[in-house]
């Protein structure tokens, strides 16, 4: 699960002004807008469990998939590439659960 933000400008309702608003997004869906000029805040309830279980489903059900279509594309390269992916499987999975925790822990601060 990912947290991403990013600034653009848009036209504040609260101060009347053009300003640069701070959005900050789950998953691609908008958690929270705040205005950088007049400070207002606009949040938006996402559901992280709904989130990370479509998360986790997709993951696992594409799985299958994506090896079989890397196989077939080039076996050699496929069958090379094993041992560095069990090497780099347990890091990348404690890092996604990590950068998940991170996300539910920060939302639920609030």
């Amino acid at each position: 699960m990912k947290r991403n933000e990013m600034d653009f400008e848009l036209f504040c309702l609260h101060c009347q002004e053009h300003e640069e608003h701070h959005f900050t997004y789950i998953n691609g869906e908008i958690s929270k807008v705040k205005c950088t000029n007049c400070g207002h805040e606009l949040e938006f309830k996402v559901d992280l469990m709904k989130e990370f279980s479509r998360e986790l489903y997709e993951k696992i059900a594409r799985k299958p998939q994506r090896l079989t279509k890397e196989y077939k594309e080039d076996f050699s390269k496929f069958i090379s590439s094993i041992p560095v992916r069990i090497v780099k499987k347990p890091y990348s999975v404690y890092r996604y659960l990590k950068d998940t925790r991170d996300v539910f822990s920060n939302y639920n601060k609030k």
